[in-house]
């Protein structure tokens, strides 16, 4: 048995196609919903692989590509250290969100306001070609829902 941490966050705001096949260019809605866990001796161990590694797992809507919310699962790495940056990756039907929350200072708390809540990101298909572009934020109406959506309990370690 250990402690595991999980929190529910969502973001929001749009996408556009760069690959005129799946759509013209104009801004479309795009968010998620995910739960993001791992096991505290893991990922608070700077000695382990899974360190700053959480898994991710909910639901995407891409306007699009899914019809409605579609699961998604994959992973969230906070590099507050080396590269200051968040990065998420989701992946969903056939395709794949990578998203990165840039610049990510903890030595310059004013400008988390921006960077911790802004995510630049991109959606690739299954042969890594990127079909679409998007920036989402995480609003600050769901500061509270995130916040109370934290859990911390024994569970069993992973596989």
């Amino acid at each position: 048995m250990g402690l595991s941490f999980q929190l529910t966050e969502c973001m929001r705001g749009a996408h556009h196609f760069v690959d005129p096949v799946l759509g013209d260019a104009s801004d479309r809605n795009l968010y998620f919903r995910i739960r993001w866990s791992g096991q505290l001796a893991s990922v608070l161990n700077p000695f382990s692989s899974e360190f700053l590694l959480y898994q991710a797992q909910g639901a995407i809507l891409v306007d699009g590509l899914t019809q409605g919310e579609a699961p998604c699962k994959g992973t969230l790495k906070l590099d507050y250290l080396r590269e200051h940056k968040l990065t998420y990756t989701l992946v969903f039907d056939r395709w794949r969100f990578i998203g990165e929350k840039l610049d990510v200072r903890l030595s310059r708390p004013v400008m988390l306001i921006k960077t911790h809540t802004t995510c630049y990101g991109r959606i690739e298909d299954e042969r890594a070609r990127i079909v679409s572009r998007s920036v989402v934020h995480f609003e600050p109406a769901d500061a509270f829902g995130f916040l109370a959506s934290t859990r911390v309990a024994w569970t069993e370690p992973r596989a």
